[in-house]
């Protein structure tokens, strides 16, 4: 049986906002430091509660001293059905502009939502992916 590194491994959890209940607050998603992986995805998980017109999300791509230079991604989720919803972001470091080496996640809802949002950093540079995970992550746990 050949080796194979475990995806805990191979993926980072780079950035979080918890989950939380918010009326219209600004959350964001810690840098993340591009120049250590190669794609960084964002999952955006919105509750079931979600009242008001939507939530506008931009990733934005900037340096250490301005992470928010400039928006790569943006979207105005404008569902606000009574079932929970998910959207994913995508950001390769290659389709970051020149100079630019940190992502920011920001989301702010524009009325009352449960929200999440969970970075995973893939293709680690410096493997293994793990030895980065955020403090907040308490266990990692696999079965072979």
């Amino acid at each position: 049986m050949a080796f194979c590194e475990r995806l805990s491994e191979q993926l980072a959890v780079v950035g979080t906002i918890d989950p939380t209940a918010t009326l219209a607050a600004l959350g964001s998603v810690d840098q993340i430091d591009m120049s250590l992986h190669r794609r960084c995805l964002f999952v955006l998980m919105v509750g079931a509660t979600n009242v008001g017109p939507g939530i506008l999300v931009n990733v934005q791509e900037g340096t250490v001293a301005a992470p928010a230079a400039a928006v790569i991604l943006t979207r105005a989720a404008a569902d606000t059905a009574a079932t929970a919803s998910q959207y994913v972001f995508e950001v390769s470091a290659e389709a970051m502009g020149a100079g630019y080496t940190h992502l920011r996640f920001d989301i702010t809802p524009s009325g009352a939502s449960t929200v999440a949002v969970l970075a995973l950093a893939d293709v680690e540079r410096y493997s293994p992916g793990s030895d980065r995970d955020l403090a907040s992550v308490v266990s990692i746990q696999a079965a072979n």
